[in-house]
C-alpha cells in the first residue's frame, strides 16, 4: 500500500494567448476559457533545417481558416460528441 504526502506545487497558468499569424489576442470567454484556438508544436529532427529545435504557434480560428483554405488536400474532419453538464466542463466521450 502507498501513502501519498500532499504537497503544494506552483503550476504554471496561461495568462494570455496570440495568434502568431494575425498578433490579436484570443479572447475568454465568460467562465474565463480562452476561446477556441489551435496550438501546434513540432519538434523538429534529422534531415531538417531545424535539426534540434522545438517550434510552437498558435492560431486563432479565422487564421487556422484561412490557411488551412490553401492546403492542396483539407485537414481530416471528425466529429467529436460532448457530454456538458450544468456549469461543468467534460471531456469527449
Amino acid at each position: 500500500m502507498k501513502t501519498f504526502l500532499q504537497r503544494s506545487a506552483v503550476l504554471p497558468e496561461v495568462a494570455d494567448v496570440r495568434c502568431n499569424y494575425c498578433g490579436r489576442d484570443v479572447e475568454k470567454d465568460t467562465t474565463g476559457y480562452f476561446e477556441d484556438h489551435i496550438s501546434l508544436t513540432k519538434n523538429w529532427g534529422y534531415h531538417s533545417p531545424y535539426d534540434g529545435e522545438s517550434h510552437t504557434i498558435d492560431l486563432c480560428v479565422d487564421c487556422y481558416r484561412d490557411w488551412t483554405g490553401q492546403f492542396a488536400i483539407p485537414p481530416q474532419v471528425e466529429y467529436v460528441e460532448y457530454v456538458w453538464e450544468e456549469n461543468e466542463r467534460k471531456f469527449p466521450k
